[in-house]
């Protein structure tokens, strides 16, 4: 800045003398002169945070800039955290389709069967009662199982030599005795099949059941007949589409939730039909009470990535009896786009609308497990940590609020005093980087000097709004760019200015789309979109300087000074060669350790650097060459050792003779040098 600048010369001539000293004092031994440093600054050293260029004429032009806002994507539009929970019941279950087969054999219901067997007779008709029950096994099926729906078919084919008139049959639980079906066949001639179709829906199974032939009863033989005992009447027992409500079984592999939905996401007043995702993560987590692993197939039709869409497959492990399991898993999805137009755009494109389709599938371990349809899954499906690479859409009328908001600014590195300037032209710049019509409105900028404590508010016609914005163009990204000039005659830039602000206050509001959805859903935004508001300073450095006023510090250690404790006095010969047409009154003052004010150097008498001199047309000639003296006497030296500071003062003035303002140039310079001239003890 200004003020490290200008007194640059100084420290470096301090620092500079210290290791010059080191080297030379051993070959001296009284009175020495040395030249200790040379240095040449242009207006470039002297603001040194600043750019200046040149104008054909060689007058230099004040160049920066100052960034109020930059708000990039991520400040502008947030795709929000989105998890939904799925409580999912099974909404089917079933178990296999499977058959048992049991045989009556004729001696059972015609006991002279054994010794006619071989032989040719006539078998009278038979009514049998109390017969044995038939075990039917279906552990093969199922441990027990309450039954939502299914059939249980019983098929019996008449293998006897004789017709069977009637045969009434009970099926029933061994473990409670509970009666599943009782039912009646009839009239089932020799080599003939009849079926039964029991409806099983709302009865509870166990593996082992009895069929109880209650009745049997035949006809007598047409004529003699051939004796088989061993000939059979066959008895099928199926079970078919059985689906239950709990069971314990060796359930088969099945899809047990098939689901397809469409979610609408929230994004504020924003209305999205696509999205291309730059990070992101799909998080599921799981709790599952079903005693059978799980395959969790998770799709999203409309996302794709390299032309396949979203689509993965995981296991949820079984929980443990009586108890849940729980999984979690994520999944990148970066780089993925997706059409938010919902499960069919081409018949109803909406908005906001994310298609997914979720399948869970129970895979079989051939071991019995205890499911039912009141087993849930609880799943936690997330978006999380979602960042666009682009998004489009209708982003609705949205408003950011840049502000209200405080800077710094350095322009002038905090001097105090007076500076006028000639002709001052500022910008105040708004870039659009968002696909979409805005509108900005500047509620407030206040330049403020925290030393002074004054302030300034810009006002006039060329601040007033609101300003309309143009929305940015794709591809590529070219943002679009608002000038709110501000000069003399259509604002208070002046004062604004040259009360030498160090703080800058801002409130400036932007809203989208103020003229509503013209894009026709068209919006834009892309990773690199940004909002800008800056303030710009194009302006010739052309000055009046009153009495500005800069202070610096500087660390100095005598002891450093190889044999510094044998110098008895000495001086310090600031020579400068001034090419500006500033004058400046310098003071040096020694500090010690506290900061605290303990001598000076150069005091307030004989310390100006003159102006260098000018012609008519305020344009310096010639360099101006001045000699100041810092002297360090033998009573001054105490202080001189006690110094770790130098506070350096400059009040800087432009000629009190010429009011005019003062151009300056690329070729004005400050060249300064510095003498130290020591005496020694002389036992040195």
């Amino acid at each position: 800045m200004m003020k490290k600048a200008i007194f640059l010369f100084i420290g470096l001539s301090l620092l500079i003398a210290s290791c010059r000293k080191e080297q030379a004092f051993s070959r001296f031994n009284t009175n020495l002169l040395l030249p200790l440093m040379h240095a040449e600054l242009g207006m470039d050293q002297l603001l040194g945070d600043s750019v200046f260029i040149p104008d054909p004429d060689g007058s230099l032009r004040l160049v920066s800039s100052y960034d109020l806002y930059r708000g990039k994507i991520n400040d502008l539009f947030v795709i929000p955290d989105t998890q939904r929970v799925n409580t999912l019941s099974l909404k089917t279950l079933r178990l296999a389709d499977q058959s048992k087969v049991q045989v009556v054999p004729l001696f059972m219901i015609y006991p002279d069967a054994a010794a006619l067997h071989g032989q040719t007779a006539t078998i009278p008709a038979q009514s049998i009662t109390g017969l044995s029950p038939i075990p039917v096994d279906a552990s093969a099926f199922f441990k027990e199982a309450t039954l939502n729906s299914g059939t249980m078919e019983i098929a019996i084919t008449n293998g006897y030599p004789v017709e069977i008139t009637t045969l009434i049959f009970q099926l029933k639980n061994v473990v409670d005795g509970s009666i599943i079906q009782t039912d009646t066949f009839t009239n089932i001639l020799p080599g003939a099949s009849q079926v039964k179709i029991i409806d099983v829906a709302g009865k509870k199974l166990y593996a082992q059941m009895e069929a109880t032939p209650v009745l049997i009863e035949t006809a007598a033989s047409n004529g003699p007949v051939l004796i088989d005992q061993f000939a059979f009447t066959t008895i099928i027992f199926s079970v078919k589409d059985l689906k239950p409500q709990t069971a314990i079984a060796r359930f088969p592999a099945q899809s047990v939730i098939n689901t397809e939905e469409t979610v609408v996401y929230y994004f504020g007043k924003a209305q999205l039909k696509k999205i291309k995702v730059k990070a992101g993560r799909v998080s599921f987590n799981i709790v599952s009470t079903i005693e059978e692993e799980m395959e969790v197939n998770y799709g999203i039709p409309h996302a794709m990535r390299n032309g396949q869409p979203f689509a993965e497959t995981f296991t949820v492990p079984a929980a443990p009896p009586g108890g849940s399991s729980t999984f979690s898993i994520n999944y990148d999805i970066s780089g993925y786009e997706i059409d938010l137009r919902g499960k069919d755009p081409t018949i109803r494109d909406t908005v906001n609308s994310f298609y997914n389709i979720l399948d869970v599938t129970i895979d079989s371990s051939g071991i019995e497990r205890n499911i039912s349809l009141e087993d849930s899954i609880y799943m936690y499906v997330g978006l999380l940590d979602m960042e666009p690479e682009y998004a489009e859409g209708y982003f609705g009328g949205e408003t950011f609020f840049v502000g209200p908001e405080t800077i710094d600014i350095d322009i002038f590195g905090g001097v105090s005093g007076g500076l006028g300037f000639d002709n001052l032209n500022f910008n105040l710049v708004l870039e659009n980087g968002i696909g979409a019509e805005g509108r900005a409105t500047i509620h407030q900028l206040t330049s403020r000097n925290t030393k002074k404590g004054s302030t300034v508010a810009l006002s006039g016609s060329g601040i007033n709004g609101p300003h309309l914005l143009a929305p940015a163009t794709y591809p590529p990204l070219m943002p679009s760019v608002k000038l709110i000039n501000l000069n003399e005659s259509n604002s208070n830039i002046k004062p604004f200015i040259e009360h030498l602000p160090d703080k800058l206050d801002y409130n400036i509001s932007i809203e989208t789309n103020p003229n509503g959805n013209t894009s026709n859903f068209k919006d834009f935004l892309t990773d690199g979109s940004e909002v800008v508001a800056k303030l710009e300073v194009d302006m010739p450095v052309s000055v009046k300087v009153d009495a500005i006023t800069m202070t610096d510090t500087f660390d100095f250690d005598m002891t450093s000074i190889k044999n510094g404790v044998n110098i008895i006095e000495g001086s310090l010969n600031i020579v400068s060669d001034n090419g500006f047409p500033f004058e400046v009154q310098l003071q040096i003052y020694m500090l010690d350790g506290n900061g605290m004010i303990i001598d000076s150097l150069v005091g307030p008498a004989n310390n100006l650097i003159m102006a260098a001199n000018a012609d008519a047309n305020n344009r310096v000639i010639s360099p101006l060459r001045s000699v100041l003296t810092a002297r360090v006497d033998r009573a001054r030296m105490p202080a001189f050792r006690n110094t770790r500071k130098f506070l350096v003062k400059a009040v800087i003035d432009t000629p009190k003779t010429n009011t005019n303002y003062w151009k300056i140039y690329s070729d004005y310079t400050f060249k300064v040098s510095l003498t130290g001239d020591f005496i020694y003890d002389q036992n040195f």
